[in-house]
């Protein structure tokens, strides 16, 4: 009796986590475009970091793939999301990516192994639903992959109080 009550409790307390992820999914797969906080929110998620898809992108974005033009809910592009992975996993390439290390190459060598399929546009703006399905391909082509560690580190505690502090307004 005691098992079944201390369960029942542990069931109602874990419920809304992972309906959040639900929720956050489900919006995801509904967009026509996916962006930057999407992408990121699902990197983290299979990282198995908790929080909000903010904090996942402000993860994301400690890697430097980011252009610093770029903002959080811009559209993601093809050749962003095979620059963030062929860079950050370790994935090699050829000659051209070695050398030059850049989002077109990034593209090329995985359209070469079948990653993308052909026709694919590098530009062309992902959807929510080609978004998780070219993560989950990622992780099914590659299972032995492991994301490296950022090279920045995170904000301090004092870092993040004072980015977050309201400013005077300049008159």
């Amino acid at each position: 009796m005691k098992k079944l009550i201390i369960f029942s409790l542990l069931s109602f307390l874990l419920l809304p986590v992972f309906s959040q992820d639900a929720t956050v999914l489900t919006a995801i797969l509904q967009k026509e475009k996916a962006n930057y906080i999407d992408f990121s929110y699902m990197i983290a998620s299979e990282l198995g970091r908790d929080g909000t898809p903010f904090e996942a992108y402000t993860y994301c974005d400690r890697y430097g793939n980011y252009k610093f033009t770029d903002v959080a809910d811009k559209p993601i592009s093809v050749k962003t999301v095979s620059y963030f992975l062929m860079s950050n996993y370790n994935i090699k390439g050829g000659i051209m990516w070695s050398a030059f290390k850049n989002p077109r190459y990034a593209y090329k060598e995985l359209k070469k192994t079948g990653f993308w399929p052909q026709g694919t546009d590098p530009d062309m703006t992902l959807s929510g639903r080609d978004l998780l399905r070219a993560i989950s391909r990622f992780f099914a082509a590659y299972p032995n992959s492991k994301l490296n560690n950022p090279p920045t580190q995170e904000a301090t505690a004092v870092q993040r109080k004072a980015l977050l502090a309201d400013k005077e307004t300049v008159k």
